[in-house]
């Protein structure tokens, strides 16, 4: 029997948002938003309607979609048809409207639904997600002297390609060693990832102690700048968007390092080692703040110890030994490799979001958030096989409830 979800671990207050430097993320009513419970979440979205003729508050329309998804859902259709069979009790407990003759709960027509979730806007939807779920973990992560381990990392949508636009493209941020999801972007067509990186992470409270990984095309000097000046920590890769940082590390002597940390494992039909070494940056490194540089080696061979495969990779940190040494720094970027297998693999396997045809406005950048939002609320019972956790959901339609903390 899975656990229940554990209860909000600290009360938090909001993100303040700053109109003038990014203004689709102006949400809120007031310098402070009780954002401990969904309901208050999904209450600082601005509903896109028209105020005459609305019949079903969005706070309704919002859980109701977040809950189908828990229960699996991976299309409208299936959306559609989860908020049909919803029974009364599940509909009095999200807040439905009731009929004045009847006094039975109405659901939402489904074709309301969807056009409503298309109108939302994305970046009104991210910014309380993510406030909301770094203030449910805040808890967790008390201790200051822990390492957080934070990778952001890019996801293509392919189901929402056409013949004559480009799919959508969004850049997350993810706790790596749970598989939680903290916050969302969308990526414009005419831009790319550098220019999310920062206000992805400026949704965040707070990134004291954590540690932000991604891959080279972030490894900048003013992501270095900002992320210093946030308290946090880098642990960059370096490759040629850096030519002089590359040959700079490349050039040094690494022959003469000892390895620093070994880890060996063997499955799936093949074997692997990795091995990282770690020394002080050299004066002058053309890098922000960094402290440490590493060069970590992946051989990969087939049973009978066939070479298969063999990966070198030069970085930099800020962390300082005393942070963090070889073995530490090894378990960090292990856990950057690992948000494949724990996040995008889920989404498109579980939940098949690259086979979802939704692109309709803002709708599939929403469905992409509530299915991140779905995984970790799943993870937070202790699911370890989020497919096992989705039958859990339709098994039952206060489950779904369970997992999102909307039972009364």
């Amino acid at each position: 029997m899975q656990s229940a979800m554990p209860p909000v671990l600290s009360a938090i207050t909001t993100i303040v948002s700053d109109a003038d430097q990014h203004e689709d993320s102006a949400v809120g009513t007031g310098p402070m938003m009780d954002l401990t419970d969904l309901r208050q979440v999904w209450a600082q979205i601005p509903d896109p309607r028209d105020p005459r003729g609305r019949r079903h508050p969005l706070v309704v329309i919002l859980a109701l979609v977040q809950a189908a998804i828990v229960s699996g859902a991976v299309s409208y259709a299936a959306i559609r048809h989860w908020i049909r069979k919803a029974p009364q009790p599940v509909l009095e407990q999200l807040g439905a409207r009731r009929d004045r003759r009847t006094g039975r709960c109405q659901a939402p027509h489904p074709d309301t639904v969807c056009r409503t979730i298309a109108q939302v806007k994305a970046a009104h939807l991210d910014a309380v997600y993510a406030a909301h779920r770094a203030a449910q973990l805040a808890g967790l992560y008390d201790d200051p002297d822990e390492l957080i381990p934070l990778i952001v990392d890019g996801k293509t949508q392919r189901g929402t390609a056409t013949h004559d636009t480009a799919a959508q493209h969004r850049l997350g941020a993810h706790l790596a060693l749970d598989g939680l999801t903290l916050a969302h972007l969308d990526v414009g067509s005419k831009t790319n990832e550098i220019k999310a990186f920062r206000p992805l992470l400026d949704q965040l409270p707070s990134l004291a102690n954590m540690v932000i990984g991604a891959d080279m095309m972030h490894t900048q000097r003013a992501h270095a700048r900002y992320l210093h000046s946030r308290d946090a920590y880098y642990l960059f890769p370096v490759g040629g968007n850096q030519p002089g940082l590359f040959d700079q590390l490349d050039a040094l002597a690494w022959n003469e390092i000892p390895i620093g940390w070994t880890t060996y494992d063997r499955g799936h039909g093949r074997i692997e080692i990795r091995t990282i070494q770690v020394r002080p940056a050299p004066p002058r490194t053309r890098f922000p703040h960094v402290n440490q540089v590493y060069l970590v080696e992946r051989h990969v061979y087939d049973l009978a110890w066939k070479p298969l495969s063999s990966v070198a990779v030069l970085g930099v940190t800020n962390l300082s030994a005393a942070l963090a040494g070889p073995r530490r720094l090894a378990e960090l970027i292990r856990g950057e490799w690992s948000i494949e297998n724990r996040d995008h693999y889920v989404r498109d396997v579980v939940f098949r979001e690259d086979h979802c045809r939704v692109r309709t406005a803002s709708a599939p950048s929403i469905l992409s958030t509530m299915r991140s939002y779905a995984i970790g609320a799943l993870r937070l019972l202790n699911f370890t096989n989020i497919a096992d956790g989705t039958r859990w959901a339709r098994d039952n339609f206060e489950h779904p409830l369970i997992a999102l903390g909307l039972t009364m």
